[in-house]
């Protein structure tokens, strides 16, 4: 067995595994988006692909020092100048200072790295519009019965429709996403059983991605008025028609999306 084939391919694997996890991480939204719904890739959701990237990152840095340690005369040799130890080379100075200028235009977000981490985020919003939302933050990990609460939801007529399309819950303590991995299904496919059940209401904290959405979404999540709400908005001196999305809106008039909420919420209490 020749250990430093061994460590230069688990080292190219390890890499390899890295970068397609990296991909994942870099466009795909937070995990509060994707685990609502029965997102997966290459048959593994967002949070198996968190994990794979920590643990395969791990062995990647075991590897490296390890690669390192059998390599440390080729290395040594990088690090002299004229036959004699010296550990700023030019090419180590040059390398330090590549790492640097990536570390710290991140930190502060310059150019052209900020172009970069804005492309990722912008590619994030998008992916998350276009995922089923939950109807409150991280819902999935919320317990049965607290998950009903919160949504006005009867819990005893919610356990019979889920009761009546086959999928079972063990305790009402049990989290709607582990009622959902039981049952080989999505926390989105729980919520949408149930929700006939609930009362119609916009939330009064914000929903999750409200920039990207638009009246249209809210009318068919929450019963939303649309009517009564552009009526009131346009005494505000603000129009807007059941597609506009709330971002683009608030940008035009100089508000943040929170306030144009705020206004929504105030045109269904009349």
């Amino acid at each position: 067995m020749k250990y430093q084939r061994v460590i230069s391919l688990t080292a190219l694997l390890s890499f390899i595994i890295l970068t397609i996890s990296s991909g994942v991480l870099y466009f795909l939204p937070d995990r509060r988006y994707t685990s609502w719904g029965d997102w997966s890739f290459l048959g593994l959701d967002k949070a198996q692909w968190d994990n794979i990237h920590i643990t395969i990152g791990i062995l990647f840095i075991v590897v490296i020092i390890w690669h390192i340690y059998y390599n440390w005369k080729p290395i040594k040799t990088y690090l002299k100048v004229k036959k004699d130890l010296k550990i700023f080379t030019k090419e180590f100075n040059l390398s330090l200072l590549i790492v640097t200028i990536f570390m710290i235009g991140t930190i502060t977000m310059t150019f052209p790295i900020k172009i970069f981490v804005n492309l990722g985020n912008g590619i994030k919003s998008k992916n998350a519009y276009s995922m089923p939302n939950p109807p409150f933050e991280y819902a999935q990990e919320a317990r049965f019965k607290d998950f009903c609460t919160i949504l006005n939801i009867d819990t005893n007529s919610a356990l019979k429709k889920l009761k009546n399309s086959n999928i079972k819950v063990v305790s009402k303590s049990q989290k709607i996403m582990d009622i959902a991995k039981s049952n080989h299904t999505s926390s989105q496919k729980i919520y949408e059983i149930i929700k006939s059940n609930k009362t119609s209401s916009l939330p009064n904290s914000l929903p999750i991605g409200l920039a990207q959405r638009t009246l249209a979404t809210l009318n068919s999540e929450y019963g939303l008025n649309i009517s009564k709400a552009i009526s009131y908005l346009k005494n505000q001196g603000i129009e807007i028609n059941k597609d506009s999305k709330f971002k683009r809106v608030a940008n035009r008039y100089n508000l943040h999306p929170a306030e144009l909420y705020a206004m929504i919420l105030a045109s269904q209490k009349l």
